[in-house]
């Protein structure tokens, strides 16, 4: 029989091979705790092959529970049988544990609140140069959202923008859609752009419509 592995997923480690009537439950937690320091990150356990769980399965899965909340993570389980979806709410356990329909469906939320945080981190700051010269420094990860339409909104009086992107990340499609509608109107120039934007910028066939300083 395959033994137990913790495998790294994109954004969060996965449970593997785990047999519950085996020794694993005494290897478990030994296997999560090196995971964990080598990555803080949430950890998944497929319950698809699984029918019925008892006591003692329980009370591995609330320990794997409280060694997960103790670093700030979570253990999430998916792909629950309705046997055990009844007892995960006779129990109350329901309560505690992230518990998903599919593992897809948690990878699809995983990606859903990865994008919400990057949102979440695109920081602007203009400072007027001259009488119609501004110039923005830009933070985190530029993203289509209300930061992006206030500093829409925050350069229209102005003719040229320099644009600082020295602690940018990165660019979405609809940020760069918006550097290019920019270019009809403004003289636009960018600072400190990394190697992956100026790319970006050459791809989107903006490289000649922007100046890089």
């Amino acid at each position: 029989m395959a033994e137990c592995v913790i495998e790294e997923k994109n954004g969060y480690f996965q449970i593997n091979n785990f047999n519950l009537e085996t020794d694993d439950l005494y290897h478990i937690f030994e296997k999560i705790e090196d995971s964990l320091k080598i990555k803080k990150q949430d950890v998944l356990l497929s319950l698809k092959k699984i029918r019925v769980l008892y006591s003692s399965h329980l009370a591995t899965l609330v320990r794997i529970h409280q060694m997960m909340h103790k670093s700030n993570l979570r253990f999430v389980i998916s792909d629950i049988s309705p046997e055990i979806r009844n007892l995960m709410q006779i129990t109350q356990l329901d309560s505690i544990f992230s518990i998903y329909e599919t593992t897809e469906d948690f990878t699809k939320n995983l990606k859903s609140e990865e994008v919400q945080q990057l949102k979440n981190d695109f920081e602007w700051h203009m400072e007027k140069q001259e009488e119609d010269v501004a110039k923005v420094l830009c933070e985190g990860n530029m993203l289509a959202g209300e930061q992006l339409d206030q500093l829409r909104n925050g350069i229209e009086d102005f003719y040229s923008i320099v644009f600082d992107f020295s602690k940018l990340q990165s660019i979405d499609s609809a940020s760069v859609a918006f550097l290019d509608k920019l270019t009809d109107s403004h003289t636009v120039s960018v600072a400190g752009a990394n190697p992956e934007l100026v790319e970006q910028f050459r791809q989107k066939l903006l490289y000649g419509k922007i100046k890089l300083l």
